[in-house]
């Protein structure tokens, strides 16, 4: 584990620093780097995805405990110092590049780098930790008919607004990834991560959370294509009852094929979509399906 001198005199000899525009801010409280690694409890013979590894601190860690370690950066100078570092490492391997390709997909070289199955274990990026949480779950159930890579779980630091978020069930914090979350997955949060564990110092704290793949409640999950489209016209215009959205243009479903399912599955057709729960969006897509 590198301290805070260490990860600056590599950047140092490597000519670089932290890239405001990427958010990359170094973890360097290295107890709460101890306590991802509990979080993630590896056994030794994985394939782990690691996005934004940074100087390779959490890396160093992951390929004395992991099988394989596959780990993803897009900034150029780190890319280049991690190479120089792992250069005679074999359990290492290293992408350049962004972990996904677009909003919606997990980049194919990552995917078949660490296919047909692995666990997530990274100090995420800010700006891409939503999505890709989302689309590691997608995977994953995907799996589950042979055509994607299964994520058995996701272990993360991540901000705590986000983290919130995952595991939300009604609310403010809760969106379209809360319901993925719960409908695939079994999510916890762990450690309180403060913002002075981080170099620089973000503007907000952290945590750390653990989501395993739950096979049983997602192999319920008939369409999940038809669920995505729920959720984005739903919390789309969330201020908005759940029936009244399906007014919206785009909407994937008719006014009263909606006003049908609602009924059928016992929702409040008055209930906006942040006081529908993800059993009862569950209910609605077998309905609609």
């Amino acid at each position: 584990m590198q301290t805070k001198k260490d990860i600056q005199a590599l950047l140092a000899e490597a000519g670089a620093g932290p890239n405001k525009r990427l958010g990359q801010c170094f973890l360097i409280d290295l107890n709460l780097m101890r306590k991802l690694l509990e979080t993630a409890a590896l056994t030794g013979d994985e394939t782990v995805l690691e996005v934004g590894p940074g100087t390779g601190s959490l890396s160093e860690e992951l390929i004395e405990r992991a099988g394989r370690v596959v780990t993803v950066e897009l900034d150029k100078a780190l890319a280049a110092l991690l190479r120089k570092r792992f250069a005679a490492e074999d359990r290492l391997t290293l992408i350049e590049g962004d972990a996904l390709a677009g909003k919606h997909a997990i980049s194919p070289a990552v995917l078949q780098a660490v296919a047909p199955r692995a666990r997530l274990v990274a100090n995420l990026p800010y700006n891409i930790a939503t999505p890709l949480v989302a689309e590691c779950l997608l995977q994953s159930y995907h799996s589950l008919a042979g055509q994607g890579v299964r994520f058995d779980s996701l272990a993360f630091t991540v901000q705590e607004e986000v983290a919130r978020r995952l595991v939300a069930r009604e609310g403010r914090d809760y969106g379209q990834v809360s319901v993925m979350v719960a409908l695939l997955g079994r999510a916890k949060l762990g450690s309180f991560v403060p913002k002075t564990a981080f170099w620089p110092v973000p503007k907000v704290d952290s945590r750390v959370v653990r989501i395993d793949f739950d096979e049983e409640r997602a192999g319920r999950i008939g369409n999940i294509g038809l669920l995505r489209r729920v959720l984005e016209m739903a919390f789309t215009q969330r201020r908005k009852s759940i029936l009244a959205t399906s007014k919206a243009r785009n909407a994937p479903v008719s006014h009263d094929q909606l006003t049908a399912a609602l009924q059928s599955a016992g929702i409040d057709p008055a209930a906006r979509a942040d006081h529908v729960a993800p059993e009862e969006y569950l209910r609605l897509v077998r309905e609609l399906g």
